[in-house]
């Protein structure tokens, strides 16, 4: 049975962060873990919890996102009624390209109006992590909620930088929202995966336009905690936001480490990506390799070590390769060591 809900994921909305690589393809389609992207993760979530409708909001440098998706079948989303729906970054014919999330959202309203499901589960695509659905979405039914935000809580010792961090009361009724915060020791901050009601979204996007609001965060989830009954649903596995290119070498080099690799993949449900059918990795005599990942149609002729190689990466003979991510098809020449 489908879960009464539709999925939006916003592909770019993070790209201003990683601008090094984000110049020619979108957020959503940044490569992870050898043979992922990371929006996998998100439409894996939503496959895994049966939802059959799925928009994803795009806005710039998207033709690499829309090869890596295509018709949506490797998530179950080719279907002749609902489906996978790819959303161009026009909004309204006299608006242009949309400035932010609330006009990315006034841009698809028909198609949140013509859904027949109750519930919105909206998600950036900054987030790694394989998570149930169905457990928030309860969460937030139960608490009549008006929106429910889903969040993780920092460890000890660990520290965020330009966070929204969340105050919750001991049944998840959020009681304060500090944005731009710097976070550590426990703090709950934000994940940029929300839910929602389907009536209650239209309203709020009508509001916004209204009003000429910009930031959902700060200009509606903030100014109105008195107002709208605003939920916080803990998130407790792994999940690394990223929101800069150290975060984004931490996230794929942690699938290095087992437990990590373990929530992600095995703890849930499968997380489904776009299979080329390449030939297995080649390791020829020299090859040398050790606690790395390596993905079909590699040549390694030489050592590698602590590294990602992503597919078709060609190591050179008597090369030296260690603490890498080697991206599709990267060419590392003989006797090549670090400086």
């Amino acid at each position: 049975m489908n879960l009464n809900a539709i999925g939006i994921i916003f592909s770019n909305m993070h790209d201003e962060e990683l601008q090094e690589i984000t110049n020619n393809r979108t957020m959503g389609a940044l490569p992870y873990g050898g043979k992922y992207r990371l929006i996998d993760f998100p439409l894996s979530n939503m496959r895994n919890a049966s939802i059959a409708s799925v928009g994803i909001v795009a806005k710039s440098n998207y033709q690499s996102l829309m090869e890596h998706i295509g018709s949506g079948k490797v998530w179950n989303l080719d279907r002749k009624r609902e489906g996978l729906f790819l959303f161009p970054p026009f909004g309204r014919t006299s608006s242009g390209i949309y400035q932010n999330k609330i006009e990315a959202l006034e841009g698809i309203k028909d198609y949140i109006q013509k859904s027949r499901y109750d519930y919105v589960i909206l998600t950036d695509c900054d987030a790694i992590c394989n998570l149930d659905l169905e457990e928030p979405l309860s969460f937030h039914i139960t608490n009549n909620a008006d929106i429910t935000v889903l969040v993780y809580r920092l460890k000890e010792g660990e520290e965020r930088s330009k966070e929204t961090v969340y105050v919750i009361s001991e049944n998840g009724i959020v009681q304060d929202i500090r944005l731009g915060q710097k976070a550590g020791n426990y703090d709950c901050i934000g994940t940029n995966i929300w839910i929602t009601g389907k009536e209650f979204l239209l309203s709020m996007i009508q509001d916004a336009a209204a009003y000429s609001h910009s930031n959902i965060e700060k200009d509606i989830f903030q100014k109105n905690l008195g107002r709208y009954r605003l939920a916080a649903w803990e998130y407790k596995g792994y999940l690394w936001k990223i929101n800069s290119l150290c975060d984004y070498f931490k996230a794929n080099m942690d699938i290095l480490q087992p437990e990590p690799r373990h929530e992600l993949f095995y703890n849930y449900g499968p997380v489904y990506t776009k299979m080329t059918d390449e030939i297995p990795a080649r390791y020829g005599n020299s090859a040398d390799g050790s606690h790395s990942l390596i993905a079909d149609g590699c040549n390694i002729e030489g050592q590698v070590e602590n590294c990602i190689l992503f597919r078709g990466v060609t190591i050179g003979k008597g090369a030296v390769v260690r603490n890498s991510i080697l991206m599709n098809n990267t060419k590392v020449g003989k006797n090549a060591m670090e400086l």
